[in-house]
C-alpha cells in the first residue's frame, strides 16, 4: 500500500510539472500579438488535456462534470461564493479597457478557471478521493497552491510573496473544492475561479520604482500574514461540508440558542419532571 501511495504521489507531481510546462511553452507568441489570446490558448490546451485524462481514467470526480444540483444546499453554497466574488469584483480598480481587450480578458479568466480546475479539482482530487474526501481536498488544494510557484521562478523573486501566494491559493482551493462537492458541479468552481481572478485583468498595473524600498516583515509577521484569509476560507469550507452531511456544527447551535433564534430542546426526563 505505501508503494502504491508513492507511485500515485509521484504521478501527480509529474502531471503538475507537465501542467507547468504546458503553461510555459504552449503556445508561443506566434499565436497572436493580441493581449490575453496566448494565455487563453495555453489554458484551453491545459484544460482539454486534463479533461480528457479524467474521462479516460474514469475518476470519481466525473460525477461533478454536470450542472449544479437543484437543492437548498446549492443555494447556500452559491450565496457564500457569490458574496466573496462580488466583494472581489467591486474592490478591484475596474480600470476601463477597450471593448476588444475587455472581452478577451473575460474569456481568458474563464479559460484560466477551466484549465486549473481540470488539473486540481478534476484530476488530482479525483485521483486522491479513494483515500478519503478530506485528504483529497487538502492535498489537491496544496498542490494547487504549489502550482503558483511558477510565477516566482527566476533570480528576482521574493520568498515571502511566494509563500503568501501559495498559502492563499491553498486555503482558497479548499473552499473551492467544497463548493464543487456541495453543488455537485465542477462548472460552479470554474466560474467562481474566474471571478476570483477578476483583478488580474481589471486592476491597475503597479509599476516598480527605483526607490529600492522593500517590505521586510519579521519572521512571525511573515509566517502569520496569510492566516486571516486562510481561517476565513477553511471555516467556510467546513461549514459547507457540515451542511452537505446534513448536520449543524455545535458552535452554530450555541450561537442560535444564545441569540434566541431557536428554542432549546427539552429532554424526555425534563418534560417528565415538569409534568
Amino acid at each position: 500500500m505505501p508503494m502504491r501511495h508513492l507511485r500515485l504521489g509521484t504521478t501527480l507531481i509529474a502531471l503538475s510539472v507537465f501542467a507547468l510546462l504546458i503553461l510555459d511553452f504552449v503556445p508561443g507568441a506566434w499565436v497572436s500579438d493580441e493581449k490575453y489570446l496566448n494565455g487563453s490558448v495555453s489554458y484551453a490546451v491545459l484544460g482539454v488535456i486534463f479533461y480528457v485524462a479524467v474521462h479516460v481514467l474514469g475518476l470519481s470526480s466525473l460525477e461533478y462534470f454536470r450542472l449544479p444540483r437543484i437543492h437548498f444546499k446549492t443555494v447556500i453554497a452559491l450565496l457564500l461564493a457569490s458574496s466573496f466574488a462580488i466583494l472581489n469584483v467591486t474592490s478591484s480598480d475596474n480600470v476601463h479597457l477597450g471593448t476588444g481587450t475587455a472581452i478577451r480578458g473575460v474569456i481568458f479568466l474563464v479559460v484560466l478557471g477551466f484549465g486549473e480546475e481540470m488539473v486540481s479539482r478534476g484530476l488530482v482530487f479525483g485521483s486522491l478521493r479513494r483515500f478519503g474526501q478530506w485528504k483529497a481536498i487538502v492535498i489537491s488544494s496544496f498542490l494547487f497552491g504549489l502550482l503558483h510557484l511558477n510565477l516566482y521562478l527566476g533570480s528576482n523573486w521574493d520568498p515571502w510573496v511566494a509563500y503568501w501566494h501559495v498559502m492563499d491559493t491553498f486555503t482558497w482551493g479548499i473552499f473551492t473544492c467544497t463548493l464543487m462537492i456541495v453543488t455537485r458541479s465542477i462548472w460552479v468552481a470554474v466560474l467562481f475561479h474566474a471571478l476570483s481572478d477578476w483583478g488580474i485583468i481589471f486592476d491597475k498595473v503597479i509599476k516598480s520604482t527605483d526607490s529600492g524600498e522593500e517590505y521586510n516583515p519579521s519572521f512571525f509577521d511573515g509566517i502569520t500574514s496569510p492566516f486571516f484569509n486562510g481561517i476565513f476560507f477553511v471555516s467556510m469550507a467546513l461549514l459547507l461540508l457540515w451542511l452537505d452531511r446534513g448536520s449543524v456544527p455545535r458552535w452554530v447551535k450555541r450561537l442560535a440558542l444564545k441569540w434566541k433564534l431557536v428554542e432549546p430542546e427539552l429532554s424526555i426526563a425534563s418534560v417528565a419532571l415538569k409534568s
